[in-house]
């Protein structure tokens, strides 16, 4: 009898002893939202692109049309025109000064920049392309520019001529790409206006996207809310006119699982600008740390009016690449700043005052410290000459 109530006790508190050793190994487990946001890159569930999205993308890039060719008929003649030229102007572009521009950014800052760093990239246009090809392996990028998003017709409704004639404005729209790298304001204006053909930016930035060779993922658009915070639109039809919108663009590099985005804010950032918003400035306040890229931006820079903007770059940046539009040279204590000063810095094209020349910055690059070569491509104002200027500043 007593060797059957000790096996009875003995049993029991083996019993207890489970039940407890259970229930604290429960209690340190992770919820399973919480185990996939800890996962590495390498063990996280496969995203699905988004189908449509990818095939717009690769319709409006003159990449594939088969998506819609499906829907609706389209000119094989004049797809095969569109997309030979389109073709033709990307490789000449990636030939001469996207791959050249990369590898030429990967020399000078492999062992110094963060290439994985947010990009920030003010008075961007739609320009995703150059942001890119410079800073290829960053997570996110985010992009500020006055032009409105606009947004796409239903193309399997449209009638021939009419694609065609999107295709064709799309492609027009893109030709100052093509030739100098950047945006002229005042043409991109008259193309995004109400009324116009192209009708905004946004088919710009799918172009952008399958040139880039990446995967759409999903498209949203969003509004920055009167306390700063990012959300997403419940329509396609805006918000109140008084915040800031946008739309994002969550996508990955073919053949990859690394989930990128690129959003783009319609916004002033001028100092009146940020008056009338200050929730937005908040925002770009709060982002990480980032590598800013500043290119062909009117020397908005230089003046008082966008002062903010010039502080809060140089805030938030452990690195910037830019050219003489950018910051002015003034503005760097080298005390705070490694300066690297790439090309050949001359006077202003005749389209802006030669009061933006900066005479410092001359004395600079012929003094010799801080000149660190030349540039084997041609990005920017001065693109029908070789009289081109990169400086990447790297904060100490």
């Amino acid at each position: 009898m007593k060797l059957f109530k000790c096996c009875v006790y003995s049993i029991l508190c083996f019993l207890v002893s489970i039940f407890y050793s259970c229930e604290f190994s429960d209690s340190n487990q992770k919820k399973p939202e919480e185990d996939v946001l800890q996962l590495n890159t390498d063990s996280r569930p496969v995203v699905s692109i988004d189908t449509f999205h990818n095939a717009l993308a690769q319709f409006i890039s003159g990449m594939d049309c088969s998506y819609f060719n499906a829907e609706s008929s389209i000119d094989s003649l004049y797809w095969n025109e569109y997309s030979s030229h389109v073709n033709s102007a990307f490789s000449k572009m990636k030939e001469k000064r996207l791959e050249p521009m990369r590898e030429w950014m990967m020399n000078i800052s492999s062992e110094k920049v963060n290439d994985t760093s947010l990009v920030f990239y003010p008075f961007s246009g739609a320009d995703f392309l150059h942001a890119n090809y410079l800073f290829p392996e960053a997570n996110d990028y985010v992009l500020l520019a006055q032009e409105k998003i606009g947004g796409i017709p239903d193309i399997a409704s449209l009638k021939n001529g009419e694609y065609k004639n999107y295709l064709n404005a799309i492609d027009v729209s893109l030709s100052d790409i093509y030739k100098r790298s950047y945006f002229i304001t005042k043409t991109m204006m008259n193309d995004t206006k109400e009324g116009a053909e192209l009708n905004g930016l946004l088919p710009l930035f799918y172009w952008f996207i399958a040139r880039t060779d990446h995967e759409i993922i999903d498209v949203s658009r969003i509004y920055v809310d009167s306390f700063s915070t990012v959300k997403k639109s419940l329509s396609n039809s805006g918000t109140s006119e008084d915040l800031i919108e946008g739309v994002k663009f969550v996508f990955r590099k073919r053949g990859s699982e690394k989930i990128k985005s690129m959003t783009y804010f319609n916004c002033d950032i001028s100092n009146k600008g940020f008056v009338k918003n200050p929730e937005f400035k908040e925002y770009l306040s709060s982002i990480r740390s980032s590598n800013s890229f500043v290119k062909s931006a009117s020397y908005l820079m230089h003046y008082s009016s966008f002062s903010e903007i010039r502080e809060l770059v140089q805030q938030k940046s452990n690195a910037i690449l830019e050219d003489d539009t950018g910051i002015p040279y003034k503005y760097f204590n080298t005390l705070e700043w490694d300066v690297n000063l790439f090309g050949l810095y001359v006077m202003p094209i005749k389209d802006f005052s030669e009061r933006r020349f900066q005479q410092d910055l001359k004395d600079a690059y012929s003094e010799g410290t801080q000149y660190k070569g030349e540039i084997p491509f041609s990005l920017g104002y001065h693109w029908g000459s070789k009289e081109q200027n990169q400086m990447l500043y790297i904060k100490k």
